[in-house]
């Protein structure tokens, strides 16, 4: 095979790859925000903290901690139990976790020796007593001292629940680049074949790819900037209404689970209602916008997938194609099949910054390779 039809059928992959890896990329966010999926990991994170055993979890007592009046406000319960509250404090989640002990009073938070009285009565060899007990014990009966502790502890939990749905994200990722290169039949041996047998269709590829390669970040090939400047804002404004909804609870105590509240001193409750009220308001509009700016991102990605699909490449199941493939799945032909797809799957799940820097490290060598052949045919003549 000549070398430049080489570089050619490489960036014509490279192009497929980085579409279709926007494509899943895309996905992922929806799914994540649909489902909560932060929200899910802290509940998982809560309910390993409480279990006594490693090897469990113990979804039971964390469903009731994130139930408790100190973390209820900060969500509503979603699919799958999930809540909508994503990120609680150490101080907060302390204060749910000792709220469901036998013997809680409200006003057990303002010594240490209480909190530690409290601790002691969690279940034995589950986590958060032992941390809860050590930490303590260092402050020495300091309150400022044992908030700080706790602050530094449950940094070193947060970073360890972070990488967990990091690794869990990657899983999703690989099982969504399966799903979308089985589903609009993104076959790696396939399109090696159309690219290296029609020139015509090699050219249009070429083209596109030399176009997305010239731009100066995946930015500029598919606008992401709306759509994170969205996020951003939607994530800013449930940051504010966390820290409204807290100053409201810190301000009012609810007694015996009744509706009557009572107003701490040197607070203003009329008027932190009225900033939660705002806040409120200002994150669901930001949700809201959020959602807009995520289908349109999804339109230009659509319009991405659109313009491969015009320069005469098929990708896509037509006719009997998939029925075939099923039928014949033990065959040559449907392990080849089925090879293409897992190829396709896999450099898809690599992520889209991937294809684009290689699409453009590529692109360079190929300028550089054709100019070399243009010399070469020229003095030839």
């Amino acid at each position: 095979m000549d070398f430049l039809v080489a570089l050619d059928i490489l960036l014509g992959l490279s192009l497929v790859y980085l579409i279709f890896a926007l494509v899943v990329t895309s996905l992922n966010e929806f799914i994540a925000a649909f489902l909560s999926s932060r929200a899910r990991w802290l509940r998982r994170g809560i309910a390993s903290l409480l279990s006594p055993e490693p090897k469990e979890l113990n979804m039971t007592d964390a469903d009731s901690v994130l139930a408790s009046p100190y973390l209820a406000y900060m969500g509503t319960p979603g699919m799958q139990k999930t809540f909508k509250a994503s990120y609680v404090s150490a101080w907060t989640l302390m204060q749910g976790v000792l709220s469901k002990v036998e013997g809680f009073k409200e006003d057990a938070f303002a010594k240490v020796g209480e909190i530690r009285g409290l601790a002691e009565r969690l279940p034995e060899k589950s986590p958060i007593r032992s941390v809860l007990i050590d930490l303590c014990a260092r402050a020495n009966g300091d309150l400022a001292r044992f908030q700080a502790l706790l602050d530094a502890w449950f940094g070193t939990f947060e970073d360890q629940l972070t990488a967990w749905y990091r690794q869990k994200t990657q899983y999703v990722l690989v099982g969504l680049s399966i799903l979308v290169a089985v589903a609009m039949n993104v076959d790696t041996v396939d399109i090696v074949r159309q690219l290296s047998a029609d020139p015509n269709v090699r050219k249009a590829v070429v083209l596109e790819a030399m176009a997305a390669a010239n731009r100066e970040s995946i930015e500029a090939h598919v606008d992401f900037s709306p759509r994170d400047k969205a996020r951003d804002a939607f994530e800013e404004a449930a940051s504010a209404l966390k820290r409204a909804s807290e100053a409201l609870a810190a301000c009012a105590r609810v007694d015996g689970g009744n509706a009557k509240e009572q107003p701490a001193q040197g607070c203003n409750l009329a008027e932190l209602e009225k900033n939660h009220d705002a806040a409120a308001r200002n994150h669901d509009e930001r949700r809201a916008e959020l959602r807009i700016q995520q289908h349109a991102l999804d339109q230009r990605i659509t319009g991405r997938a659109d313009a491969l699909a015009n320069t005469g490449l098929r990708i896509g199941w037509s006719g009997d194609q998939l029925s075939a493939w099923i039928d014949g799945f033990l065959s040559l032909s449907g392990i080849s099949k089925s090879m293409g797809l897992l190829l396709s799957a896999f450099a898809i799940a690599l992520g889209a910054p991937f294809w684009f820097n290689i699409l453009k490290s590529v692109a360079s060598v190929r300028s550089v390779g054709a100019n070399a052949a243009e010399k070469k045919d020229a003095a030839g003549k």
